[in-house]
């Protein structure tokens, strides 16, 4: 690799990807321009009353629920390791570009260089950015708002205003009355999957090969899924949880998928149907799926085996380009056959292996050989582990041949 993720990272938020005025049904025009969360700017923790208090601990205090979901999805980390490991390389400005999806309140963006370079320890030191009991007095709770990721405020305050869906069983929307924050705006636009495109559906002008680098939202718009009003928030918010689970979960990603094993003349075959996934499998070029199949003796010798990608794969050589897709889209099947066996072969079996961050493991191999030092070092050292730790089996069976 020639030239490091981060140098391809720096993608800008579409302000544009929630259109529309700003009406009782829609979310302003300008949700996700810059967005600030608080009425005056940057504000330190230190003084202020739970109601401003922008820490996912402080919302905790009434929101458990979406609290303890929330702190175990991949959007409570996006402030991660293997992000802040790279910036010393960058500065932090194009370290800022970066948090406009993985952290991107006004009010967690990098002052200037030194605060980036002080997040480097205060991460080390605290890989969680939050305190998981929602302890106001832990010292994580007194982290700079960024070390929180895609928090709570990220989606839901503006300016001191909070937002969300309409109340359960309820079309009210607009300016509606309550207690708590003063009342807050219900808008419908957070059952939409619209509102995931600020940070799941890159520009044009990122593309690759016609392809944005993550084209989720458009593939999700070209899906049966779309025609039949199945939104985003349908699979990774059931029941509104916060838990935003994705190729990450063994769970999620298998009742995405159907699986079925059978004899065929030349040997066996695996047929692999995407049926309740809305986009491309895996969306985004960063995971690598494993098909593998491998033909056994009678004393569970192997003695044949095959291999096959499902996969975006993209480098950069004088430019980004892509090497192949491979990906199952919607409603997609693919028949994966191990054939010309042996005459010893008594079985085949096939398994799938799932490597979510299978292209960031390249990056900070890369990395680590070229010199990194210190705590960006540390830091990249500890996304590398982290990664190889998500690595997982989604499904193994053996085909035994009569």
């Amino acid at each position: 690799m020639k030239k490091t993720w981060w140098m391809s990272a720096v993608f800008i938020l579409i302000g544009a990807s929630l259109v529309g005025a700003a009406t009782q049904n829609k979310l302003p025009s300008n949700y996700w321009d810059f967005p600030q969360a608080t009425k005056d700017g940057i504000r330190s923790h230190e003084g202020l009353d739970l109601e401003n208090n922008m820490r996912p601990e402080a919302c905790a205090q009434c929101h458990q629920e979406q609290f303890n979901a929330w702190r175990d999805s991949r959007h409570a980390h996006a402030y991660s390791a293997g992000l802040v490991g790279q910036f010393p390389g960058m500065g932090h400005g194009e370290g800022n570009a970066c948090l406009v999806c993985h952290a991107p309140l006004a009010e967690q963006l990098y002052r200037d260089a030194g605060d980036m370079q002080a997040t480097l320890s205060t991460l080390l030191q605290h890989p969680e950015g939050f305190s998981r009991n929602a302890d106001l007095d832990s010292t994580k709770a007194q982290l700079p708002l960024r070390h929180a990721g895609v928090t709570c405020a990220v989606c839901h305050v503006r300016q001191g205003r909070r937002f969300g869906p309409p109340r359960r069983g309820s079309a009210l929307v607009g300016a509606l009355n309550g207690a708590a924050h003063d009342g807050f705006i219900a808008s419908k636009d957070f059952e939409q999957s619209q509102l995931c495109a600020s940070c799941h559906q890159f520009p044009q002008s990122y593309a690759i090969n016609g392809k944005p680098l993550e084209n989720t939202v458009f593939e999700w718009k070209q899906s049966r899924f779309a025609r039949q009003g199945i939104q985003c928030q349908n699979c990774h918010m059931p029941d509104r949880k916060h838990a935003f689970k994705g190729i990450h979960d063994v769970d999620m990603v298998r009742s995405g998928l159907q699986f079925e094993l059978k004899k065929i003349s030349t040997g066996a075959a695996l047929t692999i149907t995407s049926v309740h996934i809305g986009h491309a499998f895996p969306s985004y070029v960063t995971p690598k799926v494993l098909v593998k199949a491998e033909a056994l003796d009678g004393q569970g010798e192997i003695i044949q085996h095959w291999q096959w990608l499902i996969v975006r794969e993209v480098g950069y050589d004088e430019g980004w380009k892509e090497i192949q897709d491979t990906r199952l889209m919607p409603s997609e099947s693919r028949v994966f056959e191990a054939r010309g066996l042996h005459e010893e072969v008594s079985a085949v079996r096939f398994y799938v292996d799932v490597i979510p961050d299978a292209f960031y493991k390249g990056v900070y191999q890369s990395l680590l050989t070229g010199g990194l030092k210190g705590n960006a070092k540390a830091l990249i050292q500890r996304a590398l582990s982290d990664a190889n730790d998500n690595d997982y089996r989604l499904y193994n069976e053996t085909f035994t041949l009569e």
